[in-house]
């Protein structure tokens, strides 16, 4: 909101839901894996997804719970981080109707994903945090599919959502390796009331999770506003 008025962009998001809340009920979306129509997703293939099992997520060795291994901890803010699935086949495909075919109805099939790695967290006390998209490709789809995964996520889980974290600078991080997303993300992210998080429980919340950079780039300035413990889940590690 701009003095109380909705932004030209929250126009946008308002309107691009309403018409994919109609389109779903004029033509109904079919199941990525078998086609069955109602959902992106039905419940019967998001079963078929393959789980990950917990494991450091920089270095991948098997850690108990998704735990930050003890080497990986010297250079990482996150304690751990749990994906639900790998970013191949149908997942792939889920996360890029979301980004790239406007299809808004995906973040439900992925916030079910997510659900179950919600429960198995000690987080009575924690909020849920978006990790911001770039502001260019928000401009370009109309929306932040990290925050709508985010704010339902926090819904359905019955935790509180802040919107904390702010992104300034365009740049995309496909393709580029760890180093050069360090480097491109350098001063990308800051916090804004930070009061609302000082010594919180924080669990950051992405579509998908490639090198880490850019949690963890979100993660040390959370850190550094003040954050107490710091996890993350992402539908999908690549």
């Amino acid at each position: 909101m701009c003095n109380g008025r909705p932004t030209y962009l929250q126009h946008i998001k308002h309107n691009m839901s309403i018409f994919d809340t109609l389109l779903s009920v004029i033509a109904p979306h079919e199941c990525l894996g078998c086609g069955a129509e109602g959902a992106l997703l039905c419940g019967t293939c998001r079963l078929l997804l393959p789980d990950i099992p917990p494991r450091c997520y920089r270095c991948r060795r098997i850690s108990s719970g998704g735990l930050t291994c003890r080497a990986c901890r010297k250079v990482s803010r996150l304690r751990y981080v749990r994906a639900a699935t790998d970013y191949e086949g149908i997942a792939q495909q889920l996360v890029w109707r979301l980004k790239f075919g406007g299809a808004q109805a995906a973040k439900r099939e992925i916030v079910h994903s997510l659900l179950p790695l919600v429960r198995q967290m000690d987080c009575r006390d924690a909020c849920i945090v978006p990790v911001p998209t770039a502001t260019s490709r928000v401009r370009q789809r109309g929306y932040d599919q990290a925050k709508l995964i985010a704010r339902q996520l926090a819904q359905e889980a019955h935790l509180p959502y802040i919107d904390c974290v702010q992104r300034q600078g365009q740049t995309h991080q496909v393709g580029a390796s760890r180093r050069q997303r360090q480097k491109q993300l350098a001063g990308a992210f800051y916090v804004r009331r930070p009061q609302c998080i000082r010594n919180g429980h924080l669990i950051l919340v992405d579509d998908v999770l490639t090198t880490g950079a850019t949690l963890e780039a979100a993660a040390a300035v959370l850190r550094r506003a003040g954050a107490g413990q710091i996890d993350a889940l992402v539908f999908a590690q690549a």
